[in-house]
C-alpha cells in the first residue's frame, strides 16, 4: 500500500466560525482519533490532501502524518466535500496501532471480458467497494475479480470471491458483485441503430 507524508498541526479554536476561516487561509479542519491517540483537533493544508487524493489511485491511502514533529501512520476515514463546489470541508483520519485490526473500504477492480458479454449479454457492476478487516500492513489497493468465465445469466457474489486469510469481508456474503444480463429489446435496438450510424457515415465519407 501507498503512502503519503502529509503535514498537520494542533488547532484549538472549534466551531462554525474558526473552520470557515481556516478554509478561507487554505487549510482543512480535521479529527484525529484511535486507540493509541485522544481524540485530537488539527489542520492541514488543502493543496496537500488534494494533491495525495489526486496522486493516489488505489483504496485507503495510508498516511505519515507530522503532527508538528510527532509522527503518527493513519488513514483518511471520512473526507467531506462540499454538495455545490466539491470544496474540502472536514476530514476524519483514524490512526493505525501495529497489530490492531481496522475496518476499511476496497475499491474492486473488474478483470477480464466475460463470456457472456462475447455472446451479447451486459455486463452491469453491481458493487463498487467491500468493506473490509484486516491488519494495516495487509490494507489491499484494491480487490480483483475475474469475470473471464462468466455467461449470460450468471453472477459473482461476496461468496464467490477467494481472499487471503488475513482479511475479512464485512459485507453480506450473498451480495452481487458483478452478474451478466440478456440484453433488453430496447438495448438491441440501440446497438443496432449505432450500428447502422456508423455504417451510414463510412458510406459518406468514401462518397
Amino acid at each position: 500500500m501507498e503512502k503519503v507524508e502529509l503535514k498537520a498541526w494542533k488547532r484549538n479554536e472549534l466551531g462554525k466560525g474558526p473552520c470557515r476561516r481556516l478554509r478561507k487561509a487554505g487549510f482543512v479542519p480535521a479529527v484525529l482519533y484511535g486507540a493509541d491517540v485522544e481524540n485530537t483537533n488539527l489542520k492541514l493544508r488543502t493543496v496537500d490532501i488534494e494533491r495525495a487524493l489526486h496522486n493516489y489511485r488505489g483504496g485507503s491511502l495510508m498516511l505519515e502524518l507530522d503532527i508538528e514533529g510527532d509522527k503518527k501512520t493513519a488513514v483518511f476515514k471520512v473526507i467531506d466535500r462540499h454538495p455545490v463546489t466539491d470544496g474540502l470541508m472536514h476530514v476524519d483520519i483514524q490512526s493505525l496501532v501495529k497489530g490492531h485490526k481496522i475496518t476499511v473500504d476496497v475499491p474492486l477492480n473488474i478483470a477480464g471480458k466475460a463470456e457472456g458479454v462475447t455472446k451479447g449479454g451486459i455486463l452491469q457492476q453491481k458493487a463498487r467497494k467491500l468493506r473490509v478487516e484486516c491488519l494495516p500492513d495487509n490494507i489491499p489497493d484494491s480487490i480483483e475479480v475475474d469475470v473471464a468465465e462468466l455467461d449470460i445469466g450468471e453472477s459473482i457474489h461476496v461468496a464467490d470471491l477467494e481472499l487471503p486469510e488475513s482479511i475479512r469481508v464485512l459485507d453480506d456474503e450473498s451480495l452481487t458483485i458483478v452478474l451478466v444480463s440478456e440484453p433488453t429489446k430496447e438495448e438491441v435496438e440501440a446497438v443496432e441503430e449505432e450500428a447502422e450510424e456508423e455504417a451510414q457515415k463510412e458510406e459518406e465519407a468514401e462518397e
